[in-house]
């Protein structure tokens, strides 16, 4: 199945969990260190609140601080390295360690680390459902 596909296929699923005037705005592809693929999915409503909620392949919540932190920190340092390199992905990518390895980088990603955590922090904080 395509990238493309599986985004498409957990946006349905994020779509479920949805709150009264909540839209499924992003669904992010991440793959762990472990090899793991993850989605994030984010969901606003009109007055820009924001959540979040993480899915496994398989379409399935998930409710682990540690994955959903790891996610959540891989995918903001691919966004950060994505913007210091002026690369940006044509289409859905799935952000991964090697693939953050094949952007490179210098200090401005190290200088961005506090906004990974803040973006980390955002997502724990706003998470859908009790993390454990």
């Amino acid at each position: 199945m395509a990238l493309s596909e599986d985004v498409s296929r957990i946006a349905a699923a994020a779509a479920t969990h949805r709150a009264p005037g909540q839209q499924v705005v992003a669904v992010l592809a991440v793959e762990t260190a472990a090899a793991e693929r993850l989605y994030l999915a984010a969901f606003a409503d009109g007055e820009g609140q924001q959540e979040w909620l993480a899915f496994d392949h398989d379409g399935a919540p998930v409710a682990s601080r540690e994955r959903v932190r790891e996610a959540a920190s891989i995918a903001a340092l691919v966004e950060v390295a994505e913007e210091a390199a002026e690369q940006v992905a044509e289409g859905p990518r799935v952000a991964s360690l090697p693939y953050l390895d094949s952007l490179g980088g210098d200090s401005s990603i190290a200088a961005a680390l506090p906004a990974v955590e803040e973006l980390t922090r955002d997502i724990e904080l706003n998470y859908k459902l009790e993390l454990t």
